[in-house]
């Protein structure tokens, strides 16, 4: 199994749920005073379970205001990041949101003081700096800055936020005016981990995992894709849902994007298909060997 194989960001499951505040938090307690690890599994496809879930292009359909503020939440390996990514390749492709001739993509944890290093005293960083810096792989001219700039605060201009949990209490103080006026920007999407939220937007929806179906289909795309490395590819995925399916723990795991990759990448290395007894703890194990040696594979081509 290649470790640097991925699938094109068009192949993507966004499941998304409009949130309720009040259910969320009660089964956030719940599923943190869950004792037993089957208690743990039940709580959990509780919250990621059947949902009204919202269509990607309809996000927007429920904010009643005329700027469009909207939270997105999602757990860890929920994959917020490839939420982002996807909906700027679809907004691209022109099969979402018309409304915007603009979107920026900015991953709020590069606002570190290595990446933008203090500047001489009484210069602050704008958001045409971070622009130039996150969105282009080249340095903008003085007319495009200017046309960029006079964009920002448009209503056809969407900015998509990503990871704010992973920088808020890390901003460094010279980019905190930078960081704030990015969160009062009048049209953007902020991507967030569901904790301790505070944070008070138009519109909450979270990023509810693969759905049952999802399962299927992601484990059948996974291993179409590597039938040149395995000529019985096909079977190989069917056998995999097929111990899923016996396995209820690792279902209840398997409905999180970056488990249910790790999950194929491990079957498709070894021959699961001669044992009945994998647990959690076993998989985990195998998961953090696997990681490993992808690390180490990686490191070693750079």
């Amino acid at each position: 199994m290649n470790p640097e194989k991925s699938f094109p960001i068009e192949q993507s499951y966004i499941n998304l749920a409009i949130l309720e505040i009040k259910e969320q938090q009660k089964k956030e307690k719940k599923l943190c005073n869950a004792q037993q690890r089957d208690a743990i599994i039940g709580t959990f496809e509780e919250i990621h379970g059947a949902k009204a879930l919202v269509d990607v292009k309809d996000i927007f359909e429920t904010c009643k205001n005329k700027t469009k503020k909207v939270l997105v939440l999602g757990r860890a390996g929920i994959d917020k990041t490839t939420f982002c990514r996807y909906v700027a390749y679809r907004w691209a492709n022109g099969t979402i949101w018309p409304q915007y001739k603009l979107i920026f993509l900015i991953p709020l944890r590069r606002l570190t003081e290595s990446r933008y290093p203090p500047l001489s005293s009484g210069i602050s960083y704008s958001r045409i700096d971070l622009v130039e810096k996150e969105c282009f792989h080249h340095a903008l001219s003085d007319k495009d800055k200017i046309y960029l700039i006079e964009q920002f605060d448009k209503s056809q201009v969407l900015w998509l936020l990503d990871d704010y949990d992973e920088i808020v209490q890390n901003v460094p103080a010279h980019l905190q005016y930078l960081f704030e006026q990015l969160l009062n920007i009048p049209h953007h999407i902020l991507t967030f981990r569901p904790y301790s939220n505070k944070l008070s937007y138009d519109m909450t929806m979270e990023i509810t995992g693969f759905t049952d179906d999802n399962i299927g289909e992601y484990v059948k795309q996974f291993f179409d894709q590597i039938t040149d490395e395995s000529d019985d590819a096909s079977s190989t995925g069917q056998n995999l849902l097929d111990f899923l399916k016996l396995s209820t723990n690792i279902w209840g795991i398997a409905h999180i994007p970056v488990n249910l990759e790790l999950i194929c990448s491990l079957w498709a290395d070894t021959d699961w298909s001669i044992t009945r007894e994998l647990t959690i703890t076993h998989l985990y194990d195998k998961i953090t060997e696997w990681l490993c040696r992808r690390y180490l594979e990686n490191w070693s081509h750079e």
